[in-house]
Order: structure tokens, then C-alpha cells, then sequence
């Protein structure tokens, strides 16, 4: 039986493309490391919604449901009807109650034609402007994940 560590990913309108990826991306990684393990990480992101608001409470559940969160930024917090700034801060809250599973939250920024920085906004943990490098970013965070629950079980079995 597969540990499964659920995995939020939330995104922008401009960010479709990437959310898309985020699902083959996770299972790559899941095939390739992570089941050989015993581990699988659950994507779980906002599906084609354009006004997400109807159903917050339900995103808002299936945030604390979550292990890890990853807020993709392009330019801001987005619209009205898809803005993640207050997700965002639902998931810091919920990576600091340790009766919760979130662990921790990471921001991805895509990088600026113009190359202006985003202003404002929360430091991110890695930068991209192609799905390839945006790839990588979530490859990086996963096999960090990865090896944070291994290092842990065997500091488990070590003790025992």
C-alpha cells in the first residue's frame, strides 16, 4: 500500500498550460521515484472554473486536505473570480496547525517578458518561463518532499 501525499497546485488563467503539466509531471516523478518507495503524491488542482468563488469552501477543504501547496504567480494575484492570495495565506495558516497535513508551501513565479520582477509579492522558491523549466521547479520540489518523508522513516527505523 501506497503512503499518498496530496499536492495543491493553484493557478492562474495564464498558467493553464502549466496546470495541465503539473498532472504528468507529478506522475512522472511518482513512477519514476517515488513508488519505488512507497510513496505517491495526489495532484489536486482547480479544474477549468472560472469563477472559483461558488466554490471556495471546497477549495478551502481541499487545502487542508493537502500535505504540500504551490502557488504559480505570472503577474499578480489574478481577478476576483480566480484570486489566490487569500489560498495562499489559508495554506500558511494550515502549515503552521500541526493537526493539519500541510507541510509546507511553496510559490513558483513565471518569469516577466519584460523582465520586471513581480512586485509585491511572496518571495518564490524557483522561477520559469518554459513548461520544461517549470518542470524542473516541480521535479525540484517533489524530490525534496521525497526525500524529507524518506529521511524521516529512516530516522524511524533507526530508533526501533
Amino acid at each position: 500500500m501506497y503512503q499518498m501525499h496530496r499536492v495543491f497546485c493553484a493557478t492562474p488563467w495564464e498558467l493553464e498550460g502549466e496546470r495541465l503539466a503539473f498532472y504528468d509531471i507529478v506522475g512522472e516523478f511518482n513512477e519514476r521515484e517515488a513508488m519505488q518507495r512507497g510513496i505517491l503524491f495526489v495532484p489536486v488542482a482547480l479544474n477549468n472554473v472560472r469563477d472559483k468563488r461558488p466554490y471556495q469552501f471546497d477549495v478551502e477543504n481541499n487545502i487542508r486536505a493537502c500535505r504540500h501547496y504551490i502557488l504559480l504567480l505570472s503577474e499578480d494575484w489574478g481577478p476576483a473570480e480566480r484570486n489566490f492570495e487569500n489560498d495562499y495565506h489559508i495554506a500558511l495558516q494550515c502549515a503552521g496547525d500541526p493537526a493539519l497535513p500541510m507541510q509546507s508551501v511553496a510559490v513558483l513565479h513565471r518569469r516577466q517578458l519584460s523582465g520586471k520582477p513581480l512586485a509585491g509579492m511572496p518571495e518564490p522558491q524557483g522561477e520559469f518561463s518554459t513548461t520544461a523549466e517549470f518542470g524542473e521547479c516541480i521535479d525540484n520540489l517533489l524530490s525534496g518532499w521525497l526525500a524529507s518523508l524518506t529521511d524521516r522513516e529512516n530516522a524511524g527505523a533507526a530508533t526501533s
